[in-house]
């Protein structure tokens, strides 16, 4: 629910915001690039489809598949001359099982804007490790996935400054609740 509540506040179509989702537990997924779906109904329908991956949380090696192959040109991000944000929101009730330090920080060298949201058990120095700063604006923490979609607001408030993006959703869910 929460991620098609977000899709909902955007502006999306092939010249406004693109959305990909990239799924991860003991392996990494792309479930679908920023070129595959342009309409809201469309990435709903997607997201509606996603299953939950088996047990792990490699974080690091989901941030660097995103951003090696979700964020690029071929993937559907506009080119770097556009000047178009991209911008990623890693939602995870676990502890990395991998290093996130390194990639994160790569990854925010990019031009990658990381929002870190944690659920339940979620370890906090690790959100904080992969998020943007300033960290008061790009982490958060909610007790489970129920409250989640509360996030929805914050994060607008967030994308009023983003314009037109790139918008990547990374999930680790280790039992599948509303998100």
């Amino acid at each position: 629910i929460f991620l098609a509540d977000m899709v909902d506040t955007l502006d999306v179509g092939p010249d406004a915001t693109r959305v990909a989702v990239v799924n991860y537990a003991s392996t990494v997924k792309i479930e679908f690039l920023l070129k595959n779906h342009l309409t809201k109904d469309s990435i709903k329908q997607a997201i509606s489809r996603i299953e939950p991956l088996a047990a792990g949380t490699m974080t690091g090696m989901a941030i660097k598949k995103a951003m090696d192959e979700a964020f690029t040109e071929k993937s559907g991000a506009r080119p770097k001359s556009k000047n178009i944000s991209k911008v990623a929101i890693i939602v995870t009730d676990g502890r990395p099982q991998d290093q996130v330090e390194d990639v994160s920080a790569a990854a925010r060298a990019s031009g990658i804007e990381i929002y870190a949201v944690g659920v339940d058990r979620a370890d906090m120095r690790s959100l904080k490790l992969m998020a943007s700063n300033p960290l008061e604006d790009h982490v958060f923490y909610v007790e489970t996935y129920g409250v989640i979609e509360k996030l929805t607001s914050k994060v607008n408030a967030k994308k009023g400054r983003w314009g037109f993006m790139s918008f990547l959703f990374m999930r680790y869910i280790s039992v599948f609740g509303s998100g």
